[in-house]
């Protein structure tokens, strides 16, 4: 009890006068509920103190153009949520809310843009977070082992993650609207359940973990739309894009890693590894010499699945190769200096025109040096092969060639990918 008056005064403090507070950029715009009586006021300045819904989309939500009549909006099935997101709001002295649901507009593609692109800014401002689980019964302590908490829909969703990530206080409610804990008192089971460390909820600041290492947080993550599997990450990367939905998922999340790389030096964003080839795709390509040249790679990552073993790995020490450090991407592919070390005489690839990379990035576990495999295509051009792999060496390996070279991406139109 006493903690829970703790945090309400905490949160209190953080809604001050209006007139005081200027927390969003002041060119946008934000549309706020009115708890007391369900109207929809937009703010250029001067947003007033708001909590914040966290949910997972389901069937006859409220639209902002229902909410604009409320006999509409009642008649929808999605008008419970609004109205217990309200009630709960208001019991903690919120006079306002936001709830995407509502409170986008939709039918405006300039305000979607915006909307995304600014979506974990409005969760970090939000002086509470309710998520509402409407499949998790609070029966049982999300600890015990009959509690269905672990399987709430809600930790599957893409645009979750930054909803977990971004507020101060987050509050868990469950179907029927009662509070099941804080991310706080559950940070060691939701924690469990997402994979994220416990330091992001004790405080930490997400920054300080590797990008890849933040990719592997969103590895098992489902969209609706295949393009939001890089739009959802947006604000985990401090980040802009101009969405554009139709250009398939694989395009889109390489376009994201490129706006990374634009701000970041951190190696790690190469860190992946590719799904291992099925028995067909072995016979096509034994078969096919395009299929075999298909086998290659460049250095971005085509889904955040392929960071599914990226989740101990630091970032990169970039001071080891000096004012060699940047790297950017251009219309050959990514330029980049890379220590290149000699492929053992034992190997299968001796001999060939087949090279070890370091990343300049260690495990956590182990303190292993990661490595990949590229192989030259001629001049300063090459690709990475076997893209399933990646190499571990168990000391940090010698710097004394370090090369200059451009990694070439295969063109993705679309859905396809073409060698």
């Amino acid at each position: 009890m006493l903690t829970a008056l703790v945090i309400q005064l905490s949160v209190l403090n953080r809604c001050p006068e209006p007139s005081l507070q200027s927390t969003l950029d002041t060119s946008s715009v934000m549309r706020l509920l009115n708890t007391k009586d369900f109207t929809v006021k937009q703010f250029f300045t001067d947003i007033p103190c708001y909590a914040i819904l966290s949910h997972t989309w389901e069937q006859d939500e409220v639209s902002f153009q229902d909410i604009q009549n409320l006999d509409v909006a009642q008649s929808k099935a999605g008008w419970h949520k609004v109205m217990n997101a309200c009630l709960r709001a208001r019991r903690y002295h919120f006079d306002w809310i936001w709830i995407d649901s509502c409170c986008i507009n939709k039918e405006s593609s300039a305000e979607l843009s915006k909307a995304l692109n600014s979506m974990y800014q409005y969760y970090e401002d939000a002086a509470m977070c309710y998520v509402y689980l409407s499949d998790v019964s609070g029966e049982y302590h999300p600890g015990h082992e009959k509690s269905n908490f672990r399987d709430g829909r809600w930790f599957t969703r893409g645009w979750t993650l930054q909803e977990l990530l971004a507020p101060e206080y987050v509050v868990f409610l469950d179907k029927g609207w009662e509070k099941i804990g804080t991310r706080w008192s559950l940070q060691d089971v939701v924690s469990a359940v997402t994979g994220i460390p416990v330091d992001v909820f004790e405080g930490r600041i997400i920054d300080e973990y590797s990008v890849a290492q933040r990719m592997s947080w969103a590895v098992f993550r489902e969209t609706t739309r295949p393009e939001d599997q890089a739009y959802c990450l947006l604000g985990v990367f401090g980040v802009s894009m101009s969405p554009i939905y139709g250009e398939g998922g694989v395009k889109v999340f390489m376009q994201l890693q490129q706006e990374i790389i634009r701000i970041s030096d951190d190696r790690s964003i190469l860190a992946w590894v590719a799904a291992p080839p099925t028995e067909e795709q072995e016979k096509e390509w034994q078969n096919n010499l395009p299929a075999r040249k298909a086998k290659t790679r460049g250095l971005l990552a085509r889904s955040p699945y392929e960071f599914r073993m990226s989740g101990d790995i630091k970032a990169s020490n970039v001071e080891l190769v000096g004012n060699k450090s940047s790297y950017s991407f251009n219309n050959n592919g990514l330029h980049i200096h890379l220590p290149f070390i000699p492929i053992p005489s034992s190997s299968e690839h001796f001999g060939k025109h087949i090279f070890l990379a370091h990343l300049l990035c260690q495990s956590t576990r182990g303190g292993s040096h990661l490595t990949i495999y590229l192989q030259k295509m001629g001049g300063h051009q090459y690709v990475r092969c076997y893209p399933n792999k990646i190499f571990l060496m168990s000391s940090l390996p010698p710097m004394d060639d370090i090369r200059e070279l451009t990694v070439t991406e295969h063109l993705v139109t679309g859905r396809r990918v073409r060698a």
